[in-house]
C-alpha cells in the first residue's frame, strides 16, 4: 500500500452543474496518476474552519492533469466547497480507497440513484463498454451520461418510476460486471431485483459518513455478513454486493 499523502491542488474549474450540485476540476497530476475508478479524495473545505472536518468526495473522471469532482451542497463544507475559485489551492488527501474491480475486455451494467452515479464517468472511461441506468426524484437531480436510460418519480425525464423498472434478464446476461451506488434503500431494492444467478457481479459504492478516510476513526464502518463490520474508507468504498449484509445495513440507517 502506498503512502497516503497531501497535495496541494490548485482549482482550475467551479461551476454549479444542477440546482445546489457543484462541479468543481482540480489541477493535481499526482493524484490523476495514481487515481483508479472508484477511489475518493478528502478535501479540507478551509484550513481557518475548524472545527469542519475534510469532505470524502469520489472522484467523477479525469482531466488532462488532474480530476473532477461533482457534489452536493447540503451543510458547511461542502458551502465552502462551492465557494472554491479558480486559483485557489486547497489541500486535498488521495487518492484513497479500494476501487472497482475491472476485468479486462469486460461489459458494465450501472446502476445509479441520483447523485449516486457521481464517479460512474471514470469507470465508463475506463471499461470497453456500459450501459447505465439512472433513477431520480426529478430531472434536476440527473448527471447526465451517455448511454443512459433514466427514470424519474415525478416523470419530469425519461420514464416515471423507479430505477429497479429498467433492470431487466437480457441487459443482466450480456453484462459481466454490476456496478450500484446511491442511497442504502435504493441500493438494497436494485440488489433484491437481481436474481441470485446474477448477483455475484454485482459491485457496490458504499456511502457512509467518514472522519478520517484512512481506517483510524472507524466511523464508516458498514456491517457485512457472518457479523462483522469493514471500513469503507479503506476496505472499500466498493464492496462485492454478497459481502454486504443488506438487512443490518438499511435498518442501522448508516
Amino acid at each position: 500500500m502506498s503512502a497516503i499523502r497531501d497535495f496541494d491542488c490548485a482549482v482550475k474549474h467551479s461551476e454549479q452543474m444542477l440546482p445546489g450540485v457543484v462541479r468543481i476540476v482540480f489541477d493535481c497530476a499526482e493524484i490523476a496518476s495514481a487515481a483508479f475508478p472508484g477511489q475518493f479524495v478528502q478535501i479540507e473545505p478551509s484550513p481557518d474552519a475548524f472545527p469542519v472536518t475534510r469532505r470524502p468526495i469520489t472522484i467523477n473522471r479525469l482531466t488532462k492533469n488532474g480530476f473532477e469532482l461533482l457534489f452536493d451542497v447540503v451543510g458547511r463544507g461542502t458551502e465552502l466547497m462551492a465557494e472554491m475559485k479558480p486559483g485557489d489551492m486547497v489541500r486535498v488527501l488521495g487518492p484513497l480507497g479500494i476501487g472497482w474491480a475491472i476485468d479486462p475486455g469486460s461489459s458494465w451494467l450501472l446502476i445509479g440513484g441520483g447523485l449516486g452515479a457521481a464517479g460512474f464517468q471514470f469507470l465508463m472511461d475506463s471499461v470497453v463498454s456500459a450501459t447505465v441506468l439512472i433513477g431520480a426524484s426529478s430531472s434536476d437531480r440527473v448527471i447526465p451520461l451517455e448511454a443512459c436510460h433514466v427514470v424519474t418519480e415525478d416523470g419530469s425525464l425519461g420514464g416515471k418510476g423507479l430505477v429497479t423498472a429498467l433492470i431487466s434478464e437480457k441487459l443482466l446476461d450480456e453484462t459481466d460486471s454490476i456496478a450500484v451506488c446511491g442511497p442504502v434503500a435504493m441500493m438494497e431494492a436494485v440488489w433484491n431485483t437481481i436474481p441470485e444467478k446474477h448477483r455475484d457481479k454485482v459491485q457496490v459504492s458504499t456511502e457512509s459518513r467518514m472522519g478520517c478516510g484512512w481506517g483510524v476513526c472507524d466511523g464508516c464502518s458498514i456491517p457485512v455478513s457472518g457479523g462483522g463490520y469493514k471500513k469503507c474508507c479503506q476496505e472499500g468504498p466498493v464492496f462485492p454486493g454478497v459481502e454486504i449484509d443488506w438487512k443490518r445495513w438499511k435498518e442501522a440507517g448508516l
